[in-house]
């Protein structure tokens, strides 16, 4: 993206407008104009130039990657770092020496330089309070890009930076010693540390630090009552003219942990909310910045408190690096509405079952027993710790990625479990490393068969790797298995997780909580998770499988139950709407203050805690320009089958006398039908509980609003089979003049369980307009946008009279892979299935509108939301100045 410098260096009059805003105490574009104006003889190139610098911001404010929603949608005081910028030419330095490459560097660049975009000019006059978030990725690099924001907003003007860094000590040292290395060392004649290897204690001379302009302070600070109390006392003893003249940048790493007021709206706000509340409203030039992956909570914060920490300038969201692997590429999602391509990766073969016959022996049943009980080995857990002696010692063969290797083993929150569950894997890999030494057959035979299975499940060609033969694979057994440690980290651990890339360790880390959040366990490959958790945010943060894995992405291999994958398959779509909404709002124009993001629920899992979900509220959802359709069947359950059989039948009986396009093998379009008949047909077709946006109530509420309002007049019909013949997908008879021929959709493996199919996708993308004849091939083309789709259904040109569109596809029971993808298997249903898409015009109404239901978790019966993170706080004294 072209900045600021560039176009300074082309063009004089955009050189001295710049100089003026920047070094000008806060003038403003307008201001700078005006002053320059006064001293030459053309005014014209001087608005040229003003226009040149609008355009630049504009492109900023609307760059694609990171989508951001902004307050105002204003013009930007930044337009990017300058050549002379001494903290951010710093940091490149940096990253360039550490491997990052053109893209990379050119990725990050713009995507912080969003996020300064968004923040107020530190040199502007007058006091303000600013707060926004960032939404990134778990264990995708949130860190970087705001060591990245500070830099460049130390290099602007900001002066004092307070990062809030978890509420573990591990988190907070962590994150100091990256700004030391990244920010302070480069530049430490220009920098004061108010903290480093101890949190912060009010030990230096707040005036005299506010008072040196030229200087950068910073405080790396965990989310604790005590620490941050002595931080605001030291800080409000400043005298108040160097306060006010002093712009604090906040950052908020974990946004959602702590932060959020979890108290009662009659009592006084939770600790931790009320103490960075307290700094954030009294400092009279005052950024906020949270950065979290999992926004759930900081969405629902009440918008209309404005001393909370509500989002309400803007809203950022970064964009997903393309080496990151994450939810998606791990577990799947279902399709949504703004996808762009038709078939979205069902994601890799990564996950392996542990049965529920199991559990029992992994975890405690409850708390009360947990003093009782005795960990075993299971098979699962045997499985998953041989692989990660394989797959380390094919990591050391490789010689690429991080020399470390960790496998995390996380099955209860309770620290006693922990060291028992510790102690039996000791035991295990010092069996398997004697086993190993003995060169033992049967052992040999196992791992070997073991190996050569999960090459096959997962391509190392796939990642641009090669696979490691199992003959060297064997030769590196010995020696990875007897350097293998077991670490248990928790809260009462004397000995914690540290990496020394002088000294690569090969872990297994047995822990909870602290292994929850933030923390970096380097070199992760293999993961053992059977925590429960019922939380969205909960089960994302423990999921430290995310992230980079340069050199052994094929490697990565997950542990757990049927029923938690399924639930990762969810929130992985949980995940893609809330970036959708945070594009489509910004396109639109709409600030973080006038939306609320929404959450899609789901029948056994909460958003978040009960105590940070007291300002949720009902949504409105719209059915407008969008395509819905049905991915989910109880495939198994014969009187669901028929029964959606037989209301598809209605429906057809039902259309007797209305218009048909002439019938060919594959489609008919039945026109002009009822919006009663319709309804009936809702009425009696069963969706299944999980397709959240198939609500039959909530879709005939819709239909008959906008038929109420002069929309949606009536519905076209289509019924779509097979093209050609097929010897065993077989027909289905729907009341037509002959049977149609069942299409093929197999079902994605695992996912669901054993309970449900997911096929992931029914409907192809023009399949939304399949009714309307004579539409030209550029309005179907793949660069054609949902939007535009939605908009054809009410173009008279073709057809389009604003009918909403039903197609039923008759599925064959047998359905089958037609690839060997890995992650699809037989449809195995015991009845043909009758899948239904759904498609509605674009509506001019502001009413068009259902309700979305957010979590009422008081109203969920057996769910018990568990919020650790939160009450896992080390008691600490109060901190003194000393």
């Amino acid at each position: 993206m072209t900045d600021l410098n560039s176009l300074a260096a082309e063009d004089p009059y955009i050189r001295n407008l710049a100089r003026i805003m920047r070094d000008g105490k806060g003038a403003t574009l307008e201001d700078a104009v005006a002053e320059v104006c006064e001293i030459v003889t053309d005014p014209a190139r001087v608005h040229a130039a003003a226009d040149r610098i609008r355009q630049l911001n504009e492109q900023i404010q609307a760059a694609q990657t990171p989508t951001s929603v902004v307050a105002g949608n204003i013009e930007s005081w930044y337009s990017g770092p300058r050549h002379e910028d001494r903290n951010w030419s710093a940091l490149v330095e940096l990253l360039t020496a550490d491997g990052w490459d053109h893209d990379a560097l050119r990725d990050l660049d713009e995507s912080s330089t969003k996020v300064v975009a968004n923040l107020p000019n530190p040199l502007g006059s007058g006091s303000y309070q600013c707060r926004g978030l960032v939404l990134g990725y778990v264990q995708s690099g949130k860190t970087t890009n705001f060591t990245a924001v500070i830099a460049k907003a130390a290099d602007a003007g900001y002066r004092l930076f307070i990062v809030l860094s978890g509420i573990h000590d591990a988190l907070r040292q962590q994150t100091q010693d990256r700004l030391n290395e990244q920010i302070w060392e480069p530049q430490s004649g220009k920098w004061h540390r108010l903290t480093n290897e101890d949190d912060f204690k009010p030990t230096d001379n707040v005036d005299a630090l506010l008072a040196t302009q030229d200087q950068r302070v910073l405080a790396i600070v965990k989310k604790n009552g005590p620490r941050l109390r002595a931080l605001r006392k030291w800080l409000f003893e400043a005298r108040p003219e160097l306060l006010a003249a002093c712009p604090v940048l906040i950052i908020d790493d974990e946004a959602d942990q702590a932060t959020v007021n979890t108290a009662k709206p009659d009592r006084q706000p939770s600790t931790i909310n009320k103490l960075i509340r307290d700094i954030v409203n009294k400092v009279p030039k005052s950024a906020y910045v949270g950065y979290t992956a999992t926004p759930f909570a900081n969405v629902l914060i009440d918008p209309q408190d404005y001393q909370d920490l509500y989002p309400r300038d803007f809203i950022v969201d970064l964009p997903r690096p393309g080496v990151y692997i994450g939810t998606e590429a791990i577990f799947g999602r279902e399709p949504l509405d703004f996808d762009e391509d038709e078939d979205q990766d069902n994601g890799h073969d990564f996950v392996r079952s542990v049965e529920d016959s199991e559990i029992d022996d992994l975890r405690p049943k409850g708390a009360a027993k947990r003093h009782l009980f005795e960990p075993k080995i299971t098979d699962s857990l045997d499985s998953a710790l041989r692989y990660f002696v394989m797959s380390t010692a094919a990591r050391r063969i490789r010689g690429k990625g991080n020399r470390h290797s960790t496998a995390l083993v996380h099955t209860s929150q309770h620290i006693d479990v922990h060291e028992r569950t510790a102690e039996v894997i000791k035991n295990h890999l010092a069996w398997l490393a004697t086993k190993l030494g003995q060169r033992d057959s049967v052992l040999m035979a196992a791992l070997e068969e073991q190996w050569t299975d999960e090459c096959g499940k997962v391509a190392a060609s796939a990642f641009g790797l090669k696979t490691v033969p199992w003959a060297d694979v064997l030769v590196e057994l010995p020696t990875v298995a007897a350097a293998a440690e077991v670490i248990t980290d928790n809260s009462r651990s004397t000995e914690r997780l540290s990496f020394d890339d002088a000294n690569p360790r090969v872990i297994v880390a047995v822990g909870g909580n602290t292994l929850s959040r933030g923390l970096t366990l380097e070199g992760l490959s293999v993961s053992f998770f059977v925590r429960t958790a019922s939380a969205y945010d909960t089960l994302l943060q423990m999921g430290r499988w995310f992230g980079y894995r340069n050199g052994y992405a094929d490697l990565t291999r997950i542990w757990m139950t049927d029923e938690m994958r399924a639930w990762f398959h969810h929130l992985a779509t949980v995940e893609q709407e809330i970036r959708y909404d945070i594009e489509r709002l910004e396109t639109e124009h709409l600030t973080p203050e006038e939306f609320g993001v929404r959450i899609r629920t789901h029948p056994k899992l909460a958003i978040t805690s009960a105590a940070k979900m007291q300002n949720a509220r009902r949504a409105q959802a719209s059915y407008s320009g969008r395509r819905i359709q049905t991915i989910l069947f109880n495939h198994t359950d014969h009187d669901w089958l028929t029964e959606n059989i037989e209301a598809g039948r209605a429906l057809i009986a039902a259309t007797d006398g209305c218009p048909r396009r002439p019938e060919t093998a594959r489609l008919t379009v039945i026109r002009h039908v009822s919006v009663h008949h319709v309804i009936s047909f809702l009425n009696a077709y069963h969706f299944h509980e999980n397709s959240r946006d198939l609500d039959g109530e909530l879709i005939s509420r819709y239909i008959l609003a906008r038929h109420d309002d002069g929309e949606l007049p009536h519905f076209n019909i289509a019924v779509v089979g097979r093209t050609s013949d097929s010897d065993y997908l077989g027909e289905l008879d729907l009341g037509l003049a002959g049977k149609t021929r069942c299409i093929n959709r197999s079902r994605l493996d695992v996912v669901g369980g054993k309970t449900y199919a997911d096929i992931k996708s029914l409907m192809s993308r023009n399949d939304r307009v399949i009714d309307l004849e004579g539409l030209p091939p550029e309005e179907t083309a793949i660069t054609t946008t949902p939007a535009r789709l939605a908009q054809l259904r009410s173009l008279p040109d073709y057809g389009g009279d604003g009918a909403g569109l039903i197609v039923l596809y008759p599925i064959s029971r047998d359905s089958r892979p037609v690839r060997d993808s890995g992650t699809r298997v037989p449809l195995a249903a015991v009845e043909h299935v009758l899948g239904v898409g759904l498609a509605f015009p674009e509506s001019r109404s502001r009413t068009a509108a259902v309700d979305y239901l957010t979590a009422d978790v008081a109203a969920m019966p057996g769910v018990e939301v568990q919020a650790p993170d939160d009450t896992d706080q080390l008691d600490e004294p109060d901190v003194e100045a000393e």
